[in-house]
Parts: structure tokens; sequence; C-alpha cells
């Protein structure tokens, strides 16, 4: 069957794309997408063809290939390597890769270069709803875990005090409870302790689920909050998804750029 979208990998060299492929295969396999090998690295002709999937070593720069992923690529996910000890010019270093992917369009799922299993199977799916305005596509990507890989989505939330805050958080839950019971899914929640209600609430939950006793395969969705909401407080700190990519569990996380305009998958 002819494949019209791709799960595009991006690799910096052969070890990265060894690493990424079994988790790219995994999801290409359930969602019934193609796949491309990507890489804009010196010399990524010399070795991308042994991997035998269709592939792209392009002359170019990262930051222009990944911007192009879904009107060039038809790409719906992107899959990269997060490794802090990689040089600062490899995509795969924590700010390079966040530089990369701050304008990608689609869906990157980065995974940590600790990895401890060869395939992830993601048997729980966790993200955080909050007061905030949430990202539709937040939601949508939550209920394909749940379709297609037959994930347990795990939904965190904080004990909300405040009453406007809590006010705004059951509208968001009630808009998640309209998506997931119009296609029959469920989830189960969990109360995000400690932190302050004004926090990003991300932080707080990855580092709960950091502590299970037994550590399933799980994937945290992540919405990336748009540059323009940033203030001056957030030059003199360290960026919440650098944090996120850095957990202490090594856990996956998929994250989505927060923007008004949607690249989803078609069912």
């Amino acid at each position: 069957m002819k494949k019209d979208q791709f799960i595009v990998i991006c690799a910096e060299c052969p070890e990265d794309a060894k690493k990424l492929l079994p988790t790219a295969k995994f999801f290409a396999e359930k969602l019934r997408k193609g796949m491309i090998l990507l890489s804009c690295a010196p010399g990524a002709e010399a070795w991308i063809e042994q991997f035998d999937i269709p592939f792209m070593a392009l002359k170019g720069d990262w930051k222009t290939a990944i911007d192009a992923l879904p009107t060039a690529m038809n790409a719906v996910l992107a899959i990269t390597l997060a490794a802090p000890q990689a040089p600062r010019h490899n995509i795969s270093h924590p700010r390079t890769l966040l530089k990369y992917f701050r304008d990608c369009k689609v869906a990157y799922l980065v995974l940590p270069s600790q990895l401890s299993i060869s395939k992830y199977q993601f048997s729980i799916t966790a993200l955080t709803i909050d007061h905030q305005r949430e990202s539709k596509e937040k939601l949508i990507w939550a209920s394909y875990m749940a379709r297609f890989f037959g994930s347990a989505i795990h939904v965190m939330h904080r004990n909300y005090r405040d009453a406007a805050f809590k006010m705004r958080w059951k509208n968001n839950m009630r808009y998640l409870d309209k998506i997931f019971s119009s296609l029959n899914l469920t989830y189960e929640t969990e109360i995000i302790e400690g932190g302050s209600e004004f926090g990003n609430p991300d932080l707080l939950a990855i580092k709960q689920l950091s502590t299970l006793n037994s550590q399933p395969s799980i994937l945290f969705i992540s919405l990336v909050p748009d540059r323009r909401d940033r203030d001056l407080g957030d030059l003199f700190t360290k960026p919440a998804e650098l944090r996120l990519i850095k957990n202490g569990a090594h856990l996956p996380i998929l994250f989505l750029n927060q923007r008004d305009d949607l690249y989803v998958l078609c069912d």
C-alpha cells in the first residue's frame, strides 16, 4: 500500500539512526505511515543508504529542513534523539535540538540517548491539563496513543484552590471528555502534588512519574508555549522543555509547538 504520510527520523549519524529506527518502525506500523530517514550532517550520504528505507541526505541546514517537514516530506511526526553529551553543533544536543525544532509544525518525539529498551511500547501516555489554553492537538495525540497503541491515558492536574483557575481547568476537562467520549476512550486522573499553581505543571508531573517504583514504558506529551507569550523572567531561566528533555527517568517526550494551525494525522 502506497504511503502518502511519513514518520521522519532525524539523525546526525548512523549510531543515532540505529537507536531511533525501532521506535520509528513501531510508530509507522501502528499509524500505517511510511518512513523517511533524514540527515543534514556532513558526509551523511556515505552511511544513510545502509538502512534500506527511503532517505534524504541534504546539504542545507537542519532548521530549514525541519521547517519544511509537513510540506516537502508530508511528515506527521518527527523522531530524534537527545544526547546531553553531544557536541553543541549536533542536532542531538538538547539546546540545539530545541533551536532547530522551535518552529516545527508537526509533533516531534524526543527519545533519550540512554535507551533502556530497544523499542518503546508506550503502555502509558501521560499529559497534564491545567487552567491555561490547551492545544486541541495535544488531546488528539493522546487519543491516537489510546486508539492505535492501546496506551492507557494518564491525565495529571493540580488540585486548584483558586476559583478562577479551577473553573478554567474544568472547562478544559470538559473538552477532553467531549473528544474522548466521542471515540469511546477512557482515561485516569492523578493529582500533581506540591508546587505553585502558577508554575509549569509538566515539570512537577514528570518528576512525579519518575518516582514510580515500576517503570512502565511511558510517553509524556508536552505543549511548548508560544515564544510570544514569554516574558523577561524567561530569559534568565532554563526553558521548561529543556528541563523536560533532561528528566531524571529518561522518559521520551512528545512535543507539540503551540500555534494556530494544526498538522494532524488523517484517519
